[in-house]
C-alpha cells in the first residue's frame, strides 16, 4: 500500500502537477489522521470495555460479600439478644428472685455472657478496590460514595466492638476471676473448663451482702455489660438496614 502511493506521488512529480500533487499529499496526511484517530478510539474501546469487567467483576464480588455479612450480622445480634436475656436472668437471681438452675449451671452461664465476641465481616473486596486504585472504575459516582459510606460505617462498628472487647478482657474479667466468682482454664482467654466449676463447693457470688460495695460493684459490671451488648445490638440494625440497601443498588447497577 505504502508503494502504491509513493509511486503516485512520483508520477504526479514526474508531470509536474504540482497541485495535485498537494492535494493528494493533504489527502494522504487526512488518511493517516483519520487511521490514527480511529486506532486511538479502538484503543479507548478496548480499555473501557476492559475497565468495565473489571468493575462488574468488583460488584459481583461485593455483593456476594455483603450477602454473607448480612447473614453473619443476623447471627451475631442474635448471640447478643441472648446474652442480654442471660444477663437479665442473673440479675434476678442476684436479688434472690430465684435460680431455676444449679448454682454451677449459674456461674457458667454468667462466665458466657462475660465472653466477648470477635466482629469479622468481610471487607476483603472493599480493600482491594481502595488499595488497588480502582475504586474510580465503580460509576456513577453516588455508588462509589454509598460503597465508601457503608463501609466507614463498618470500620466505625469494627473499632467499637474491638474496645468492647478490651473493655472485658482488661476490666471485667479480671474484676470477676480475682474476686473468685468464676475460673478460666490457665488464660481467660483460651475457653472456660466448665469441669472446674462442676466440681465447686463454694461461691463466693452468693454469699455477698446486697448492701456491700462488691454486690454493688458485680451489678455495676453487669448493667455495664449490657449496656455494651445493647448499643452493639442497635448499631448491628443500623448495619443490616445499609447493608441490605447497598446490596439493592449493586444488584440494579
Amino acid at each position: 500500500m505504502i508503494k502504491f502511493f509513493r509511486k503516485i506521488r512520483q508520477k504526479l512529480l514526474a508531470e509536474n502537477k504540482l497541485s495535485k500533487y498537494l492535494l493528494y499529499a493533504v489527502g494522504e496526511i487526512v488518511l493517516v489522521v483519520i487511521g490514527i484517530l480511529i486506532a486511538l478510539s479502538i484503543n479507548n474501546w478496548n480499555q473501557t470495555n476492559s475497565e468495565k469487567k473489571i468493575a462488574e467483576n468488583y460488584i459481583e464480588r461485593l455483593i456476594i460479600e455483603l450477602n454473607s455479612d448480612l447473614n453473619y450480622y443476623k447471627s451475631h445480634k442474635l448471640r447478643n439478644i441472648s446474652q442480654i436475656t442471660q444477663i437479665n436472668e442473673i440479675q434476678n437471681a442476684l436479688n434472690s428472685l430465684g435460680i431455676n438452675n444449679s448454682k454451677e449451671d449459674f456461674i457458667l452461664k454468667l462466665m458466657d455472657v462475660m465472653e466477648p465476641f470477635p466482629f469479622s465481616p468481610k471487607t476483603a473486596t472493599y480493600t482491594d478496590l481502595v488499595t488497588s486504585g480502582n475504586m474510580g472504575l465503580i460509576q456513577p459516582e453516588t455508588i462509589r460514595q454509598r460503597i465508601i459510606s457503608h463501609y466507614n460505617l463498618v470500620d466505625q462498628m469494627t473499632l467499637h466492638v474491638n474496645r468492647e472487647i478490651d473493655y472485658n478482657w482488661n476490666h471485667l474479667h479480671p474484676f470477676f476471676n480475682e474476686n473468685g466468682y468464676f475460673e478460666w482454664r490457665n488464660n481467660p482467654k483460651i475457653s472456660v473448663d466448665s469441669t472446674i466449676i462442676k466440681k465447686r463447693k463454694h461461691f463466693p457470688i452468693f454469699e455477698l451482702e446486697k448492701s456491700s460495695l462488691e454486690f454493688k460493684a458485680v451489678e455495676n459490671n453487669l448493667y455495664f455489660r449490657q449496656l455494651m451488648l445493647t448499643t452493639r445490638s442497635g448499631n448491628l440494625d443500623e448495619l443490616m438496614t445499609s447493608t441490605q440497601e447497598l446490596i439493592d443498588v449493586l444488584n440494579k447497577k
